[in-house]
Protein backbone atom coordinates (compact mmCIF):
# COMPACT_ATOMS: atom_id res chain seq x y z
CA UNK A 1 0.00 0.00 0.00
CA UNK A 2 1.31 3.29 -0.83
CA UNK A 3 1.45 6.03 1.79
CA UNK A 4 1.26 9.73 0.40
CA UNK A 5 0.65 12.85 1.53
CA UNK A 6 -2.71 15.41 0.66
CA UNK A 7 -2.78 19.14 1.78
CA UNK A 8 -5.34 22.24 1.62
CA UNK A 9 -2.91 24.36 -0.28
CA UNK A 10 -1.21 27.02 1.73
CA UNK A 11 2.25 29.23 1.06
CA UNK A 12 4.02 26.76 2.91
CA UNK A 13 2.95 23.57 1.35
CA UNK A 14 5.50 23.42 -1.65
CA UNK A 15 8.13 22.86 1.44
CA UNK A 16 6.05 20.72 2.90
CA UNK A 17 5.48 18.42 -0.42
CA UNK A 18 9.70 18.85 -0.70
CA UNK A 19 9.74 17.33 2.79
CA UNK A 20 7.13 14.42 1.76
CA UNK A 21 9.42 13.39 -0.73
CA UNK A 22 12.09 13.42 1.28
CA UNK A 23 10.61 11.23 4.25
CA UNK A 24 9.50 9.02 1.44
CA UNK A 25 6.03 9.41 0.49
CA UNK A 26 4.89 8.49 -2.72
CA UNK A 27 2.56 11.45 -3.46
CA UNK A 28 1.50 14.73 -2.56
CA UNK A 29 -2.14 15.77 -3.62
CA UNK A 30 -3.96 19.48 -2.95
CA UNK A 31 -7.24 20.06 -3.19
CA UNK A 32 -8.70 23.00 -4.91
CA UNK A 33 -10.35 25.03 -3.53
CA UNK A 34 -9.76 28.72 -4.41
CA UNK A 35 -12.22 30.98 -2.52
CA UNK A 36 -10.40 29.68 1.36
CA UNK A 37 -6.53 28.03 0.28
CA UNK A 38 -3.49 29.03 -1.58
CA UNK A 39 -3.73 28.69 -5.97
CA UNK A 40 -3.47 25.05 -6.79
CA UNK A 41 -2.21 25.71 -9.73
CA UNK A 42 1.22 28.09 -8.17
CA UNK A 43 1.35 25.80 -5.31
CA UNK A 44 2.01 22.54 -7.75
CA UNK A 45 4.46 24.47 -10.04
CA UNK A 46 6.47 25.33 -7.01
CA UNK A 47 6.41 21.63 -5.39
CA UNK A 48 7.33 20.20 -9.10
CA UNK A 49 10.34 22.55 -8.91
CA UNK A 50 11.64 21.10 -5.60
CA UNK A 51 10.99 18.20 -6.10
CA UNK A 52 12.16 15.27 -8.45
CA UNK A 53 10.72 11.96 -7.78
CA UNK A 54 7.34 12.46 -5.81
CA UNK A 55 3.51 12.23 -8.24
CA UNK A 56 1.68 15.12 -7.91
CA UNK A 57 -1.87 15.70 -8.39
CA UNK A 58 -5.13 17.93 -7.97
CA UNK A 59 -7.57 16.10 -5.64
CA UNK A 60 -9.85 17.25 -7.11
CA UNK A 61 -11.05 19.61 -10.02
CA UNK A 62 -14.82 19.52 -10.04
CA UNK A 63 -17.16 21.04 -12.95
CA UNK A 64 -18.29 23.86 -11.17
CA UNK A 65 -15.06 26.49 -10.49
CA UNK A 66 -13.58 26.56 -13.81
CA UNK A 67 -14.59 26.33 -17.52
CA UNK A 68 -13.84 22.79 -18.49
CA UNK A 69 -10.30 24.71 -20.84
CA UNK A 70 -8.75 26.56 -18.27
CA UNK A 71 -8.62 23.54 -16.09
CA UNK A 72 -7.70 21.10 -18.95
CA UNK A 73 -4.75 24.17 -19.67
CA UNK A 74 -4.04 23.94 -16.09
CA UNK A 75 -3.32 20.71 -16.20
CA UNK A 76 -1.58 20.52 -19.67
CA UNK A 77 0.98 23.23 -17.73
CA UNK A 78 1.52 21.09 -14.48
CA UNK A 79 1.85 17.72 -16.26
CA UNK A 80 4.83 19.93 -18.77
CA UNK A 81 6.79 20.74 -16.06
CA UNK A 82 6.34 17.30 -13.83
CA UNK A 83 6.65 14.90 -16.73
CA UNK A 84 5.52 11.93 -16.06
CA UNK A 85 4.40 12.43 -12.30
CA UNK A 86 1.27 14.28 -12.08
CA UNK A 87 -1.93 13.47 -11.95
CA UNK A 88 -5.39 14.67 -11.57
CA UNK A 89 -8.85 13.93 -9.75
CA UNK A 90 -12.05 14.55 -10.42
CA UNK A 91 -15.19 14.96 -8.56
CA UNK A 92 -18.67 16.22 -8.29
CA UNK A 93 -17.91 18.78 -5.82
CA UNK A 94 -18.49 19.11 -1.75
CA UNK A 95 -16.84 21.96 -0.18
CA UNK A 96 -16.72 23.31 -3.57
CA UNK A 97 -19.75 23.45 -4.68
CA UNK A 98 -21.03 24.55 -1.50
CA UNK A 99 -19.48 28.10 -1.55
CA UNK A 100 -20.90 29.47 -4.12
CA UNK A 101 -24.70 28.16 -3.64
CA UNK A 102 -24.23 24.85 -6.16
CA UNK A 103 -25.00 21.77 -5.48
CA UNK A 104 -22.72 18.84 -6.34
CA UNK A 105 -22.57 18.07 -10.31
CA UNK A 106 -24.42 14.72 -11.24
CA UNK A 107 -22.37 12.07 -12.40
CA UNK A 108 -23.19 11.99 -15.72
CA UNK A 109 -21.88 15.78 -15.88
CA UNK A 110 -18.74 14.49 -14.26
CA UNK A 111 -18.11 11.51 -16.49
CA UNK A 112 -18.50 14.13 -19.66
CA UNK A 113 -16.40 16.48 -18.11
CA UNK A 114 -13.68 13.77 -17.74
CA UNK A 115 -14.06 12.43 -21.32
CA UNK A 116 -13.80 16.17 -22.78
CA UNK A 117 -10.73 16.71 -20.66
CA UNK A 118 -9.06 13.88 -22.24
CA UNK A 119 -9.84 14.52 -25.42
CA UNK A 120 -8.62 18.05 -25.22
CA UNK A 121 -5.27 16.70 -23.65
CA UNK A 122 -5.03 14.45 -26.34
CA UNK A 123 -4.83 17.48 -29.18
CA UNK A 124 -8.30 17.28 -30.14
CA UNK A 125 -11.29 19.53 -30.38
CA UNK A 126 -14.85 18.74 -28.13
CA UNK A 127 -17.63 20.90 -27.76
CA UNK A 128 -18.91 22.82 -24.62
CA UNK A 129 -22.46 24.42 -23.98
CA UNK A 130 -22.28 23.97 -27.89
CA UNK A 131 -19.25 25.44 -28.73
CA UNK A 132 -16.15 23.69 -30.44
CA UNK A 133 -13.32 24.36 -28.05
CA UNK A 134 -9.90 23.23 -28.18
CA UNK A 135 -6.21 23.88 -26.41
CA UNK A 136 -3.99 25.99 -29.18
CA UNK A 137 -1.04 26.26 -27.38
CA UNK A 138 1.57 27.21 -30.30
CA UNK A 139 5.05 25.06 -29.85
CA UNK A 140 6.55 28.18 -28.83
CA UNK A 141 4.48 28.42 -25.42
CA UNK A 142 6.81 24.93 -24.83
CA UNK A 143 3.42 22.61 -24.33
CA UNK A 144 3.00 20.08 -26.59
CA UNK A 145 0.14 17.57 -27.03
CA UNK A 146 -0.93 14.82 -26.90
CA UNK A 147 -0.19 15.07 -22.89
CA UNK A 148 -1.45 11.76 -20.73
CA UNK A 149 -2.21 11.92 -17.35
CA UNK A 150 -3.83 9.23 -14.95
CA UNK A 151 -7.26 10.28 -13.91
CA UNK A 152 -8.87 9.58 -10.42
CA UNK A 153 -11.91 9.99 -9.50
CA UNK A 154 -13.33 11.18 -6.59
CA UNK A 155 -15.96 8.49 -5.42
CA UNK A 156 -18.04 8.35 -1.86
CA UNK A 157 -21.20 5.70 -3.47
CA UNK A 158 -22.08 3.17 -5.88
CA UNK A 159 -23.02 6.00 -9.25
CA UNK A 160 -19.47 7.33 -8.49
CA UNK A 161 -18.00 4.20 -8.45
CA UNK A 162 -19.70 3.07 -11.48
CA UNK A 163 -18.52 6.29 -13.24
CA UNK A 164 -15.04 5.50 -12.21
CA UNK A 165 -15.41 2.25 -14.07
CA UNK A 166 -17.12 3.13 -17.42
CA UNK A 167 -13.92 5.72 -17.78
CA UNK A 168 -11.16 3.11 -17.27
CA UNK A 169 -9.86 5.86 -14.58
CA UNK A 170 -6.63 4.89 -12.65
CA UNK A 171 -9.02 4.40 -9.86
CA UNK A 172 -10.63 6.26 -7.13
CA UNK A 173 -9.85 8.66 -4.22
CA UNK A 174 -12.88 8.22 -1.04
CA UNK A 175 -13.35 9.09 2.13
CA UNK A 176 -15.17 6.43 4.24
CA UNK A 177 -16.44 8.63 6.97
CA UNK A 178 -18.51 9.78 3.89
CA UNK A 179 -21.94 8.20 4.66
CA UNK A 180 -21.94 4.47 5.73
CA UNK A 181 -21.80 3.09 1.95
CA UNK A 182 -18.98 0.63 1.88
CA UNK A 183 -16.49 0.91 -0.79
CA UNK A 184 -16.98 -1.75 -3.44
CA UNK A 185 -14.58 -0.66 -6.34
CA UNK A 186 -12.95 -3.40 -7.47
CA UNK A 187 -9.94 -1.39 -9.13
CA UNK A 188 -7.24 0.93 -6.98
CA UNK A 189 -8.47 3.01 -4.35
CA UNK A 190 -6.45 5.83 -2.55
CA UNK A 191 -8.02 6.15 1.32
CA UNK A 192 -8.31 9.46 2.72
CA UNK A 193 -6.89 9.44 6.15
CA UNK A 194 -7.25 12.43 9.06
CA UNK A 195 -5.62 11.77 12.38
CA UNK A 196 -2.38 13.09 14.81
CA UNK A 197 -0.21 10.60 16.48
CA UNK A 198 -0.37 10.70 19.84
CA UNK A 199 3.25 11.07 22.10
CA UNK A 200 3.13 8.98 24.76
CA UNK A 201 0.62 9.28 27.35
CA UNK A 202 -0.89 12.35 25.48
CA UNK A 203 -4.88 12.66 25.92
CA UNK A 204 -7.14 12.59 22.69
CA UNK A 205 -8.01 16.76 24.25
CA UNK A 206 -4.51 18.17 24.58
CA UNK A 207 -3.73 21.53 22.97
CA UNK A 208 -1.43 19.79 20.48
CA UNK A 209 -3.93 17.35 19.77
CA UNK A 210 -7.29 19.55 18.84
CA UNK A 211 -4.88 21.63 16.68
CA UNK A 212 -3.61 18.74 14.48
CA UNK A 213 -6.79 16.39 14.44
CA UNK A 214 -8.93 19.57 15.04
CA UNK A 215 -9.01 19.85 10.81
CA UNK A 216 -10.24 16.00 10.00
CA UNK A 217 -13.07 16.27 13.11
CA UNK A 218 -14.41 19.72 11.64
CA UNK A 219 -15.04 17.87 8.55
CA UNK A 220 -16.88 14.82 10.59
CA UNK A 221 -18.77 17.48 12.13
CA UNK A 222 -19.73 19.40 8.76
CA UNK A 223 -20.98 16.24 7.62
CA UNK A 224 -23.59 15.84 10.64
CA UNK A 225 -25.81 13.06 10.19
CA UNK A 226 -24.31 11.71 6.83
CA UNK A 227 -21.35 11.25 8.78
CA UNK A 228 -19.09 9.37 11.68
CA UNK A 229 -20.70 11.87 14.32
CA UNK A 230 -24.46 10.97 13.45
CA UNK A 231 -26.57 10.77 16.13
CA UNK A 232 -24.69 12.58 18.60
CA UNK A 233 -25.29 15.83 20.55
CA UNK A 234 -21.98 17.53 19.21
CA UNK A 235 -23.71 16.94 15.59
CA UNK A 236 -27.03 18.05 16.30
CA UNK A 237 -25.01 21.15 18.33
CA UNK A 238 -23.20 22.04 15.22
CA UNK A 239 -26.23 22.38 13.24
CA UNK A 240 -27.79 24.41 15.03
CA UNK A 241 -25.24 26.76 15.42
CA UNK A 242 -24.91 27.03 11.62
CA UNK A 243 -28.89 27.44 11.36
CA UNK A 244 -28.53 30.85 13.82
CA UNK A 245 -27.06 32.05 10.52
CA UNK A 246 -28.92 33.95 8.28
CA UNK A 247 -29.71 31.53 4.89
CA UNK A 248 -27.91 33.73 2.68
CA UNK A 249 -24.74 33.17 3.84
CA UNK A 250 -25.01 29.81 5.69
CA UNK A 251 -23.30 27.81 3.25
CA UNK A 252 -20.45 30.20 3.63
CA UNK A 253 -19.99 29.29 7.71
CA UNK A 254 -20.88 26.25 7.33
CA UNK A 255 -17.33 25.71 5.77
CA UNK A 256 -15.37 27.99 6.79
CA UNK A 257 -11.70 26.79 7.55
CA UNK A 258 -13.08 24.19 5.62
CA UNK A 259 -9.50 21.30 6.55
CA UNK A 260 -7.31 23.61 7.35
CA UNK A 261 -8.12 26.03 10.63
CA UNK A 262 -11.33 24.71 12.97
CA UNK A 263 -13.17 27.86 13.49
CA UNK A 264 -14.80 29.74 16.81
CA UNK A 265 -17.91 27.36 15.95
CA UNK A 266 -15.92 24.15 15.15
CA UNK A 267 -14.11 24.44 18.58
CA UNK A 268 -17.32 24.74 20.75
CA UNK A 269 -17.57 20.97 20.02
CA UNK A 270 -14.23 19.32 19.54
CA UNK A 271 -13.79 17.20 21.94
CA UNK A 272 -12.28 13.29 22.86
CA UNK A 273 -15.82 11.97 20.60
CA UNK A 274 -15.12 14.19 17.84
CA UNK A 275 -11.61 13.22 18.09
CA UNK A 276 -12.02 9.81 18.52
CA UNK A 277 -14.87 9.19 15.94
CA UNK A 278 -13.90 11.76 13.44
CA UNK A 279 -10.68 10.90 12.74
CA UNK A 280 -8.09 8.00 13.29
CA UNK A 281 -5.92 9.47 15.76
CA UNK A 282 -4.28 7.42 17.87
CA UNK A 283 -1.02 6.50 19.22
CA UNK A 284 1.98 5.51 16.93
CA UNK A 285 0.77 1.35 16.98
CA UNK A 286 -3.12 1.82 16.67
CA UNK A 287 -2.35 3.67 13.41
CA UNK A 288 -0.40 1.83 12.47
CA UNK A 289 -3.09 -0.96 12.99
CA UNK A 290 -5.59 0.88 11.60
CA UNK A 291 -3.12 1.07 8.17
CA UNK A 292 -2.70 -2.34 8.68
CA UNK A 293 -6.53 -3.22 8.13
CA UNK A 294 -6.52 -0.88 5.41
CA UNK A 295 -3.99 -2.38 3.53
CA UNK A 296 -5.42 -6.15 4.30
CA UNK A 297 -8.82 -4.79 2.65
CA UNK A 298 -7.50 -3.61 -0.50
CA UNK A 299 -6.96 0.01 -0.59
CA UNK A 300 -3.94 0.75 -3.10
CA UNK A 301 -3.12 3.47 -1.08
CA UNK A 302 -3.86 6.43 1.71
CA UNK A 303 -3.83 10.14 1.40
CA UNK A 304 -3.20 11.31 5.11
CA UNK A 305 -3.81 15.07 5.49
CA UNK A 306 -1.08 16.84 8.10
CA UNK A 307 -3.03 19.49 9.80
CA UNK A 308 -2.40 21.98 12.68
CA UNK A 309 0.64 24.01 12.67
CA UNK A 310 3.27 21.42 13.21
CA UNK A 311 3.13 20.15 9.83
CA UNK A 312 6.43 19.28 9.36
CA UNK A 313 6.16 16.85 13.15
CA UNK A 314 2.91 15.66 11.51
CA UNK A 315 4.38 13.95 8.26
CA UNK A 316 7.08 13.14 10.53
CA UNK A 317 5.41 10.63 13.09
CA UNK A 318 2.96 9.84 10.55
CA UNK A 319 5.07 7.92 8.27
CA UNK A 320 7.18 5.95 10.89
CA UNK A 321 3.94 4.91 12.25
CA UNK A 322 3.00 3.56 8.19
CA UNK A 323 6.28 2.69 7.71
CA UNK A 324 5.95 -0.35 11.37
CA UNK A 325 2.33 -1.07 9.93
CA UNK A 326 3.78 -4.76 8.93
CA UNK A 327 5.57 -4.83 12.81
CA UNK A 328 2.21 -4.42 14.82
CA UNK A 329 0.38 -7.89 15.88
CA UNK A 330 -2.80 -5.81 17.21
CA UNK A 331 -6.12 -7.07 16.56
CA UNK A 332 -7.76 -5.79 13.27
CA UNK A 333 -8.43 -2.24 13.54
CA UNK A 334 -12.08 -0.79 12.20
CA UNK A 335 -11.81 0.95 9.39
CA UNK A 336 -11.61 4.95 9.11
Amino acid sequence: MEVSAIFPPSLDTPDHIALAEELGYERAYVYDVPVTYADTGITLAMAAARTSRIRLGIAVLTPHLRHLVVNAALVAHLATIAPGRFDVGIGSGFTSAAYIGRKPAKWADVERYAENLRTLLAGGDTEVDGTVVSLMHPPRSGIRFPIDVPIWIGAHGPKAYECATRLDAAGIITVPMHGDTKVTFEGPSQVMFYCTVLDEGESLESPRVLEAAGPGAALALHLGQQGPLAGTPEAAGFEAAIAEFDESRRHLEHHRGHLMEPTEIDRRFLNATVIGRGTATGTAAEVANTLRYLEASGAAGVLYQPGGPGIERELRAFYEAAQARNDVQAPAAQAV
